[in-house]
């Protein structure tokens, strides 16, 4: 473990924020603390593990390190659920960028630059720690994923059009240096699309240290969107559109079973809930509830395009 101070300012004074566990993979016993920089306001982990340590918080059964593409467990209706958000996430770029050079950084099993290869006219690339995952993307689609860090990999200047980080963010050691390296490598016009949870959501009052976006411990930052918006312009960035309507409803249901198992449910009468929320005529008439809050950013994740200052 080590201790930090704030990334965003440099500040070293902190209140705390609140405990968490590793609810996710449910080991209760995983706790950490998060604090808020009494300065700029950001929210981080600290004590933390360190970069050496983090990795045994990921293991293989880790959600984001399934294989979307080819996952064939899952219903009809779930998949193709699954399907309408890839797309929705191709969207957040073509309706800037018709096409070019893409990187994915933290592409997991490769669903994302996968589909994005398939519209033509995109030539796709991605990063991945996890050696094991990467190379699943390079033998299964004879996609270009690098395995490690960004910095690592030693992209060329100004090599990419668009760069997107996936609920990545939140996961580095050192926010700052990672936009930094990605401004290095975008194109005087270039894109930066980030996916992070949202602190400042309605979820938060309502689910407590219950609320899915906190992810203990491999969530080590915890934006709102002036901590965001801040964070990137001192990477030279400037934040020009955000969204929270993105993967809202599936984050609530999963802040819905973190807080069942907290009080204690049965698992009979857990997943009979769960079972009912993730039915499609659960999703279409809680619908309008879920629309409303990004109209105040208030969603429980955050989508946040950038460019180049």
């Amino acid at each position: 473990m080590e201790n930090v101070i704030c990334n965003l300012c440099g500040n070293a004074q902190s209140d705390t924020y609140e405990t968490v566990s590793d609810l996710l993979l449910e080991r209760h016993d995983v706790q950490v603390e998060l604090v808020q920089c009494v300065e700029c306001s950001l929210v981080y982990q600290n004590p933390r593990p360190t970069p050496a340590e983090i990795g045994e918080h990921y293991p293989p059964e880790y959600v984001s390190y399934v294989d979307h593409a080819s996952e064939k467990k899952r219903s009809w209706l779930l998949q193709q659920a699954i399907e309408y958000g890839f797309r929705k996430r191709q969207r957040f770029i073509t309706r800037h960028k018709k096409g070019g050079s893409l990187l994915d950084i933290g592409c997991a099993a490769g669903t994302f630059i996968l589909g994005m290869r398939d519209l033509k006219n995109w030539q796709v690339a991605g990063v991945e720690l996890s050696e094991d995952v990467a190379a699943m993307a390079r033998e299964r689609y004879d996609l270009n994923v690098f395995s490690g860090t960004l910095e690592n990999a030693a992209f060329e200047d100004e090599q990419f059009d668009v760069v997107t980080m996936w609920d990545v963010l939140e996961h580095v050691h050192d926010p700052i240096a990672t936009l930094n390296e990605i401004h290095r490598i975008l194109k005087p016009d270039g894109l930066l699309l980030t996916r992070v949870p949202n602190l400042a959501c309605w979820d938060v009052a309502l689910f407590g240290n219950c609320w899915a976006g906190y992810d203990a411990p491999r969530h080590l930052y915890i934006f709102t969107p002036q901590t965001l918006k801040e964070t990137l312009a001192k990477a030279g960035f400037h934040a020009f559109e955000n969204s929270s309507g993105s993967a809202s409803y599936m984050t609530f249901v999963l802040s819905v079973k973190f807080w069942l198992t907290a009080k204690g449910v049965s698992e009979q009468t857990k997943s009979l809930l769960i079972g009912l929320l993730y039915h499609p005529i659960a999703r279409l008439i809680s619908a309008p509830f879920f629309y409303l809050p990004n109209f105040a950013l208030r969603g429980p994740i955050l989508v946040t395009l950038s460019k180049k200052e």
